[in-house]
């Protein structure tokens, strides 16, 4: 399930970050913050430490843009953001949020909450679907250092599809949140077939990886490089159903991974 919201932008020209994935981190865990403990409470009893993280965002779907060095300015009236999750209670709590503040702040601009609206999620009747992405697909090694154990260390371990590992650490990430979603260990193995779409990568001339910047008050920003094309997946139906719930990759919760179905050949981006 996601929910869709309608931003309301009052100047005819407003100028945000072209990296805005740090600044929509900032305002989930604002909207959500009283409500941390109850949705911590959803996870496994074993990952309780954890804060809740079983989501995934897009970009910011702008009409009338403009890029401009490290800024995008906004043209339109509105423009629209998405939130994907598996669980229905942590949408429902940013939906109402959104509802009653009427306004949010991004990065040093305030825009007005329009409308927010529930999406359900497709069903998935065939062991295949395409999909397009609304946000990067972001694969790493986990090589962290004895001196930065955080989120934000990866010593430039992200990896392309066309690295051997690349779908095994899918394939890991996809297991346990399925295992989370359950609440128990009932899934080892998962059989996975990716394929980035080749025509468009043709097209795109093989520039199909975007880096966006994670920017962090305590650290050096992280560099985070993901993959932003129409992709075939090869999986069971449930597998599919939380790849479009809870994002593909890693990272989801700091806005990465999330895809949009689409028929074959039908692409948005």
């Amino acid at each position: 399930m996601r929910i869709k919201i309608t931003f309301i932008n009052q100047q005819k020209k407003t100028n945000l970050p072209i990296n805005t994935n740090y600044y929509l981190v900032k305002l989930i865990n604002k909207l959500t913050y009283e409500y941390r403990r109850y949705l911590n409470a959803l996870l496994p009893y074993d990952q309780r430490k954890r804060n809740f993280d079983l989501y995934t965002f897009s970009q910011l779907i702008i009409p009338h843009r403009k890029i401009e060095r490290d800024q995008i300015s906004i043209l339109s009236h509105e423009f629209h953001w998405y939130v994907a999750s598996p669980f229905y209670q942590f949408l429902g709590l940013l939906a109402k949020e959104l509802r009653q503040r009427g306004n949010i702040q991004i990065a040093e601009h305030r825009f007005g909450v329009g409308k927010v609206s529930f999406i359900s999620s497709p069903v998935f009747e065939k062991a295949e679907a395409q999909f397009t992405c609304l946000s990067p697909v972001a694969v790493y090694r986990m090589r962290v250092s004895r001196k930065q154990r955080s989120a934000f260390h990866f010593k430039n371990g992200y990896l392309l599809p066309d690295e051997g590992e690349y779908i095994s650490y899918l394939k890991r990430d996809l297991i346990e949140k399925y295992n989370t979603l359950q609440k128990k260990r009932v899934l080892n193995h998962l059989n996975l077939e990716l394929e980035y779409d080749p025509i468009y990568i043709k097209k795109k001339n093989n520039r199909i990886t975007k880096v966006i910047t994670l920017e962090n008050g305590e650290r050096l920003p992280e560099q985070v490089r993901g993959v932003l094309a129409p992709l075939s997946v090869k999986a069971e139906p449930d597998i599919l159903r939380l790849i479009y719930d809870a994002g593909l990759g890693q990272l989801n919760n700091f806005g990465f991974g999330m895809v949009e179905t689409v028929h074959a050949r039908n692409y948005l981006n």
